[in-house]
């Protein structure tokens, strides 16, 4: 009975999310249908949802999303992120690197707002050899390659702070996964862009060029260094660099309000928050205890059922919902499963959301080029299942190597 509960708990929640209503609703419907149908005393319930606000993990989720929205802002007011997305087009005068890079680099704000940019660049860098509907699908895919793994995301720190993996190992091991996202799409997009691009009227210095790069990018470097290189959380390698960015870029005291009430988003906090109390009240039902031995009826390895499960569930609900509702669940499920189950879960989860109809930027890029979802679903269910197929591989291989 508590697994049939647990069902319409998600149920619920998948519901709400398919009537349009914004994530907070809905995870606030889950906490609501869990406390009823799971009987939990109105006295006890408060001080879970208590007892979990005040939890570390809970502050150091919000502050982290905190920190690296602070991070990206003053790298946005200072256009970082844009001259380092001119420099790799001077370096890189090849049309199918550039339809790759560019739309990644932008990529690197969370802003669904940035997917017109990602847009705009790709449109320009293939021209007639594209057409539009193949660009509204390249210019989405490859403007969230970096969603897939670094721990500047809220998906991936998500993920990492409910499945308590190291974020060093993750972002190392993701990397062929990113790679691999990358040469899927090439192989059946980009083959048919020729390479070649229009000279430059002046000569590219390309040391000068790798410098400008590194300038402009060397604060997210640097926070990935300090992550993998000494194993710290977001929490403490981002205000060190922030700090020195500040010192370095000449920001002003006058300039900080504004930089640090922006910082503090209500939405996404808001969501974030949500789904740590979510996590927190379906805990304390003690349900997810009872989904091992469910799960192991079916007729299929346990990994395989939580990836046709992150994989269902993230076209459905999309990959934060899935990430908060199932994460906890899969690491009870599989005590074992380490970094590789977090890699296999997470690029599954990030292949989905592309031809999730909870993604907002597939309607933004279809806003641009004039074209609709369907386009994008058509175009990208070759690659994501081909690239869903290899994360599975990948994360068995994985487990061979860990155990």
């Amino acid at each position: 009975m508590d697994i049939l509960y647990l069902s319409i708990v998600f149920l619920v929640i998948v519901v709400i999310i398919w009537l349009k209503k914004p994530l907070f609703v809905a995870m606030t419907g889950g906490i609501a249908a869990t406390i009823i149908l799971f009987r939990v005393n109105l006295k006890d319930a408060v001080m879970v949802l208590g007892r979990q606000t005040v939890a570390w993990d809970t502050i150091d989720v919000l502050l982290s999303f905190y920190l690296i929205i602070f991070l990206q802002l003053m790298l946005e007011k200072r256009g970082k992120l844009a001259n380092a997305k001119d420099s790799f087009s001077r370096l890189l005068r090849n049309r199918r690197m550039n339809t790759i890079v560019s739309p990644a680099i932008m990529g690197l704000l969370p802003s669904a707002a940035v997917m017109t940019i990602c847009a705009d660049m790709v449109d320009k860098t293939c021209g007639e050899y594209m057409d539009a509907k193949n660009k509204t699908f390249v210019s989405c895919y490859y403007r969230h390659i970096p969603e897939m793994f670094l721990p500047t995301f809220p998906a991936v720190l998500l993920g990492l702070t409910l499945s308590g993996q190291n974020a060093g190992l993750f972002v190392l091991a993701m990397v062929p996964m990113a790679v691999a996202a990358c040469a899927v799409v090439y192989v059946t997009h980009l083959k048919k862009l020729p390479k070649e691009m229009p000279q430059m009227e002046d000569a590219v210095d390309k040391r000068a060029e790798i410098v400008h790069l590194v300038k402009n990018l060397w604060t997210l470097i640097a926070v990935l260094f300090i992550i993998i290189a000494f194993n710290w959380s977001v929490c403490m390698a981002a205000p060190l660099v922030i700090a020195a960015n500040y010192v370095l870029d000449h920001f002003s005291i006058k300039e900080l309000p504004d930089l640090m009430v922006r910082s503090a988003e209500p939405i996404l906090l808001g969501n974030m928050y949500l789904i740590m109390l979510f996590k927190g009240i379906l805990s304390h039902t003690g349900v997810i205890g009872l989904l091992p031995s469910f799960i192991g009826r079916f007729p299929i390895s346990l990994t395989m059922s939580f990836g046709l499960l992150f994989f269902i569930g993230t076209v459905i609900s999309g990959s934060q919902t899935i990430i908060a509702l199932c994460m906890p669940m899969a690491f009870l499920a599989f005590p074992q499963g380490g970094i590789p189950l977090l890699v296999m879960l997470m690029s599954i989860a990030w292949a989905a959301m592309q031809i999730s109809p909870t993604h907002v930027c597939s309607f933004v890029a279809a806003d641009y080029y004039h074209t609709t979802l369907g386009d994008i679903v058509v175009r990208a269910f070759i690659p994501v299942i081909v690239f869903s197929i290899i994360s599975y591989g990948y994360g068995a291989l994985l487990g061979r190597i860990f155990y």
